[in-house]
This record gives C-alpha cells, structure tokens and sequence, in this order.
C-alpha cells in the first residue's frame, strides 16, 4: 500500500512539475518574442524581407517549443503515406481532420524537424484563439482567424479573400493550413450527422461532413487560374490524417501534464495535384466527400484492429517513421530565450532606475 502511496504521489508531482515547466516557458519565450519583434518592427519600413526573416525563424523557433512538450512527455508520431518532405519543395495546401486541442501541436511537431519550414506556413484558425497567450504571435505571424457561425462566415471569407493576396503573396508563404471540418470533431458530430441524412450523405463516425467554402476561396485566389500571381499559386494539395491510438485524442492538457503514458499516434499523408481538385463548387463538395469517406474507413480499420492501415491506399508505401527530435536543439532554443528574457528584464530595470534617478 505504501508503494502504492509513492507511486502516486511521483506521479501527481511529475504532472505538476511539467504543469510549472510549460507555464515557464510560456512566460519566458512568448514576450521576448512580442518585444524583440516590436522593437525590430521599424524594419518593415526599410528592410521588410529582413524583418520577415527575423519573424519566420522566431516563429520557428516557438513552435519548437511545443514541439518540445510532446517529447518530452513521451508521444510519439509516426508519419506514414506520400512523401511530405517532397511536396514542400511546392506550396501547399495543407488539410488535417480536426478531433481535439493537440492537433495543432502535432503539425507544429510536424514542421518543426524541417528546417524553415515553420515559419512559412499560414495558419487558418477560430478566432477565439487570437485571444489567448499563443495568440498574439499567430497574429503578429500574420495568419487569419475566422470569426465561427452562420451569420459571419460570408464576411469571413471575404476577409479570407483579401488576406490571402494581401499576406500569403506578398509574405511569399509557402504553405497553407486549413481544417476542411470547422471544428473538433466530438461538437460537430451531431450537427455533421444531421446533415448528412437531410442530404443523402454518408454517415461518419469518426470524421465529420467536410466545409467547401475556405477551399473555394483558396482555390480562387491561389488556384491554377487564381488571381494572385503564378509564382504564388498553391500546387499541391496534402490530405492529412491525424489518428490517436484505440480513437481516443490527446488534448492540451494532457501534453502540458503528461497525464496519459507513453502513446504511439500516426499522422497519414496523401498528396494530390492541384489541378485534381474540381472547381466548381458542387463537384468540389463531392470530391471531398470522397477524400473524407476514404479517410472514416482508414480510421475506422485502425481503431478496430490496432494496426495502423498506411498501405490502405498505395500498397507499396514505406512503413510509418517516427518525427524526429534533437534534445540538443531543443536546450539550445530553451536557453537563448531564456538569456533573451534575462537581458529584457535587465534593461528595463536599468532603465526604470534611471528614470527615477533623474527625476530625484
């Protein structure tokens, strides 16, 4: 009983030590990365590719930080199905189901191991995100945040519209993250289920009924015959299936704590042409139906037999390969936001004092 007590008790101290460790991190690598980027700003005036240089790999170097709460507390990803790192010598399109709060740290995960690739991609997310800590950086990042719900959803693709020419070609990004579903899918689920009777569709379980609206907008704007320039148009299209082990998603928490052991989730890739994709809206709707029936049965052999199915849909596909990590990349960025948040600290306090020394 008393071992019992112990193990307990390490147990409960492990989740709190991570809890003050992310909270840490948090406080030390997200103001420095505000007020470094603040007082560069003059250079989107004078040196704007400069400037948005410093950005990217700041960025980059944030989301290695998140990165780094899922190695450390034991998940390993698995990448399996077509060749991610080829598609991104092209700009990309890229769409993930959407089941819990740890998909997002996951593709951070996943750009993290290649280089620069970080902070050139584009976020499209809830708005409700740009109001938390993590937040001010995607907004600083510049990446789009849509307002959720019926009666806003025309102005945000309008919005969405004039984002898409005004930074994703002018920033010269090269990859675009949208999530087809709108939302987790443990909220939509009934709604998706809802509307798939009323309208003759499948009935999933484990996906829900996939949203076309940003896909047009993106497609009119960054398309083949979009209307930004060529250079900037998006040429492959990434199908990304994120799927936890028995179905059961990681979530925020359980990163920042560690609660859950050691699991094993894959992260499948099935790249497309661009021009693959229809463009006109109806047959846009249904080949992505299509795209999501394939994913419900992918997941669905899965989380019935365990065994994870990547040769599903390319037979000689190469076995899942895990993410890799570099501890040693990951103490190194530790530690030059920690010096950078030490010297802040350090300035301002001289500063302080000698304001005050002048007025006394």
């Amino acid at each position: 009983m008393e071992t019992r007590t112990k193990e307990i008790l390490v147990r409960w101290a492990t989740y709190f030590g991570r809890t003050v460790w992310v909270v840490l991190n948090n406080l030390y690598v997200i103001p420095a990365h505000i007020i470094i980027l603040t007082l560069f700003s003059p250079l989107v005036y004078f040196l704007p590719q400069l400037y948005y240089l410093l950005e990217e790999t700041m960025f980059t170097w944030m989301l290695s930080m998140v990165s780094c709460w899922i190695w450390s507390a034991g998940y390993t990803i698995l990448e399996s199905g077509d060749s991610l790192d080829q598609s991104l010598r092209e700009r990309i399109l890229f769409m993930p189901n959407h089941q819990s709060t740890a998909d997002v740290p996951f593709l951070m995960t996943l750009f993290t191991p290649r280089f620069g690739m970080g902070g050139r991609v584009m976020w499209l997310m809830d708005k409700v995100f740009k109001y938390t800590n993590f937040g001010a950086c995607s907004w600083i990042h510049d990446d789009f945040f849509i307002q959720a719900g019926k009666q806003t959803r025309d102005r945000s693709l309008v919005e969405l519209r004039e984002h898409l020419t005004r930074v994703f070609q002018t920033k010269q990004r090269d990859c675009l993250v949208l999530f087809p579903e709108g939302g987790f899918l443990r909220k939509r689920k009934a709604v998706s289920q809802s509307f798939a009777k009323k309208n003759d569709l499948p009935l999933f379980e484990h996906v829900t009924v996939p949203r076309t609206g940003a896909l047009k907008v993106i497609m009119d704007v960054l398309g083949p015959s979009g209307t930004s320039p060529t250079s900037t148009h998006i040429k492959k299209v990434v199908d990304v299936t994120i799927a936890y082990p028995e179905g059961k998603p990681l979530d925020l928490v359980s990163i920042i704590t560690g609660w859950r052991p050691p699991c094993t989730s894959h992260v499948h890739y099935r790249v497309f042409d661009v021009e693959e994709l229809p463009m006109d809206p109806d047959e846009m709707f249904k080949w992505m139906v299509q795209l999501y029936q394939d994913k419900e049965k992918m997941l669905e052999e899965f989380y019935r037999t365990g065994e994870f199915p990547y040769t599903m849909f390319n037979p000689g596909a190469e076995a899942p390969k895990p993410i890799q990590h570099i501890p040693l990349r990951y103490a190194l960025l530790n530690s030059i936001f920690i010096f950078a948040t030490l010297s802040l600290i350090l300035i301002t306090y001289s500063l302080v004092t000698s304001l005050k020394n002048s007025i006394y």
